[in-house]
């Protein structure tokens, strides 16, 4: 049975304990997951269904403060057995990316040499801002003692955009040279 990323992660919310598809939305919604995951917090109830027939997490009733019952989800053994083997193939496994930039750069020979800067000067500045707000996230993160292997949602993409930053600045030096 193969997982897709969407099952993998509200598996590994339900690996912090058991919640109620309430709880799950609102711990989606608050880490801000759906920003860095391709989760939706409306298909949760419908996911819920789905791996509780696959056996992956079953569910039991409990009283609220008032006297309500609500559908609270935990994960099974079963579960928790394929959820950690999706996690050590995510974390062993190179995912190929395909970035709208290689496009334009296999392209760029289209457009006149200053449109090609101009754009990509954009590209640059846009890039600075996202490396700023991820650097934004990870001070706030550390503020509220997130662990470390957490801070890497972080950290990860702050080193990802830095390279790109280099290899952006080190092509708008091409094409500045001669051809």
């Amino acid at each position: 049975m193969e997982l897709t990323n969407t099952e993998t992660v509200l598996l590994g919310l339900l690996s912090e304990g058991p919640m109620t598809p309430h709880q799950l939305q609102q711990e989606i919604q608050y880490r801000d997951m759906n920003f860095w995951t391709e989760i939706s917090t409306s298909s949760i109830p419908e996911l819920l269904v789905k791996l509780e027939k696959q056996g992956l997490v079953f569910q039991s009733n409990r009283s609220n403060d008032n006297n309500f019952l609500k559908a609270t989800y935990s994960l099974s053994e079963n579960g928790k057995n394929i959820f950690t083997r999706k996690i050590e193939k995510i974390l062993s496994n190179v995912e190929h990316l395909r970035w709208q930039i290689d496009i334009g750069t296999y392209n760029c020979n289209l457009l006149p040499p200053k449109k090609v800067k101009d754009a990509l000067c954009l590209y640059r500045t846009q890039l600075k801002e996202k490396i700023d707000g991820y650097k934004d996230l990870l001070k706030f993160l550390q503020l509220s003692k997130c662990p470390f292997h957490r801070l890497a949602i972080a950290s990860r993409p702050i080193f990802l955009l830095e390279a790109e930053l280099k290899w952006v600045d080190s092509f708008i030096e091409q094409l500045s040279l001669p051809q």
